[in-house]
């Protein structure tokens, strides 16, 4: 016990916060609020429970609110979870909650209550209430099975929520690791996955979530699969994975947007091999990475300071996306884009000399690389790239661009830039017409909308091609509005951009695909640039936005 009132302590030191209840409920006179930890079992009963309520009990006494622990189903009801602001259910097992009291924790939730829920109180057979369609509706997927206790590496996907902030984002650690029969992605937000390449007993694959959280009605849920092990609830770590937890469903948000003198007082680069880093606290603002291990350079994550993530990496459906990043589709007609599942190389071959990177004092950066694109077959290149990117420090809002400059040598040789033919050419297929500079999306996305220049994006049949000047690319990831933007430079080849935009879940992904409608070909020796901003900005921006900020970009001399 003494262990765990130090370890809490550190907590407490390192992050103690104002805590400020959003309504009358569950308030204290003192102004914290009061939070349940529920823990009755009917099946499988973990020996880890008692360690986590102590453990509950003293970040609660160190954090300022007050917590109540029971294993009594007669608590879940209307007149006593008015009281409390969140409720936390640990590897709660069975059917423990009658109709009634089903009601009552269902109306609780729905009208604005926060609900935790730990390892074993997740809905499926043998785990917690399988025979309640709605509470299995909460967490988006049911228990499985498990492996054994074994160390795992957990991969941290969003650095910014309060239960991740802080986390290594290669977090190493031994638990009892879950398998579920689906997975939570594209419903819920997705926190944290585990990497079933680093033990044994994994049955999902390369997208293993282990963490997650999402609104429900006017509540908040969150749920952590980790917690099997007595001694989880002394790792300062998983104490601090499970204080945010608790934070986030009692209401308590990070700051929406950082003024730019403070932002700057909290900013910091990071260098390593393979990457640059400008990070916000513990938070990755953006990072470009360009080292052995990846097969294009690209920025993930991209992010706004304060959360959300934006963008997703290498995902499953399409593991050669690489969140924003540019690439060729067809050169001389060889496949540069697509990679072969089995191998992960492409035909054609992007390889590039080391970047040079001046990072600045006030966190602006420029990135200047060589790249060239030849054959798997050919020594030399077929066509050779100088790319230039200039990044702004984020502003007072939390905005900031990326200007691309690029300029593109044909070898010895003519150099045809082809794409898949589109839909009525020969051998045209519907998703044909990319290349070039492209952004996807996060998955956690949800009411995802686009617009051009030119109007409000309608989409047939999940897709949209059309010429503008500018594309937004906007929804709510993990509830904050925030968007991408990407502005044509008007001597680009097929300016005004023949954009190629996706909308069809878990696929959000949009592109100035400047060879859309035709091949282009460039002769031996011959030259040609392309010219992109790409701006992240937080909230909607509307058609008058998005013109004046493509006017402002077209009217800076080169």
């Amino acid at each position: 016990m003494k262990a765990l009132k130090h370890v809490a302590g550190l907590l407490a030191a390192a992050l103690a916060l104002s805590v400020t209840p959003l309504d009358s409920r569950a308030a204290d006179a003192d102004g914290a609020f009061r939070m349940l930890v529920f823990s009755k079992t009917l099946g499988y009963r973990h020996t880890s429970i008692e360690n986590g309520i102590r453990a509950l009990r003293e970040l609660g006494r160190v954090n300022g609110f007050a917590v109540d622990a029971t294993e009594d189903s007669g608590a879940i009801s209307s007149a006593n979870l008015i009281r409390y602001r969140a409720v936390v259910f640990l590897s709660v097992t069975g059917d423990v909650l009658n109709p009634d009291q089903q009601a009552a924790f269902k109306g609780y939730v729905l009208n604005g209550g926060g609900f935790a829920a730990i390892h074993g109180a997740v809905y499926g057979p043998l785990a917690c209430m399988d025979q309640w369609a709605w509470y299995g509706e909460m967490f988006c997927c049911a228990f499985k099975n498990h492996s054994g206790i074994v160390p795992a590496t957990v991969g941290i996907e969003d650095p910014s929520h309060l239960s991740t902030a802080g986390l290594p984002v290669r977090w190493q650690r031994t638990d009892e690791w879950y398998n579920f029969n689906g997975t939570p992605r594209g419903r819920a937000h997705v926190l944290a996955t585990v990497d079933e390449s680093t033990y044994s007993g994994g049955s999902m694959g390369g997208d293993h979530p282990i963490a997650w959280c999402r609104s429900v009605g006017k509540g908040r849920m969150w749920y952590t699969a980790m917690g099997h092990t007595e001694s989880s609830f002394s790792e300062p770590l998983f104490l601090q994975h499970l204080l945010g937890g608790i934070r986030y469903v009692a209401g308590i948000r990070p700051p929406e947007s950082i003024p730019t003198q403070e932002t700057h007082a909290s900013l910091a680069w990071r260098r390593e091999a393979g990457a640059v880093a400008l990070l916000q606290g513990p938070q990755v603002v953006w990072q470009f990475n360009f080292g052995a291990n990846v097969t294009k350079p690209h920025f993930h994550p991209v992010a706004l300071p304060g959360g959300p993530v934006l963008t997703w990496d290498r995902p499953a459906d399409h593991p050669w996306h690489r969140a924003v990043w540019f690439s060729w589709k067809f050169i001389n007609g060889v496949n540069y884009w697509e990679e072969d599942p089995k191998t992960g190389v492409a035909q054609g071959q992007t390889a590039w000399h080391e970047p040079q990177v001046e990072i600045r004092p006030d966190f602006s950066a420029r990135i200047v690389i060589d790249l060239g694109y030849r054959p798997a077959t050919n020594a030399h290149p077929v066509l050779n790239e100088r790319r230039v990117i200039e990044i702004s420090p984020p502003d007072k809002a939390g905005a900031y661009r990326q200007d691309w400059a690029m300029i593109f040598t044909a070898g010895g040789e003519d150099v045809v830039l082809d794409r898949t033919p589109l839909p009525g050419e020969p051998g045209g297929q519907p998703w044909g017409g990319y290349a070039g500079l492209s952004v996807r999306l996060s998955p956690e996305i949800t009411d995802p909308r686009a617009i051009t220049t030119r109007g409000p994006v309608e989409f047939a049949d999940g897709k949209f091609r059309g010429a503008a000047t500018a594309a937004d690319y906007s929804g709510s990831f993990g509830g904050r509005e925030a968007g991408i933007a990407i502005l044509d430079w008007p001597t680009n080849l097929n300016s005004p951009s023949p954009w190629y935009v996706i909308s069809e879940a878990p696929m959000h992904y949009f592109s100035p695909a400047v060879i859309c409608y035709r091949p282009h070909t460039l002769k031996a020796g011959q030259q040609m640039s392309l010219r992109y901003r790409v701006i992240m900005h937080p909230g909607r921006w509307s058609e008058g936005q998005l013109s004046e900020a493509s006017g402002h970009y077209t009217s800076v001399s080169p």
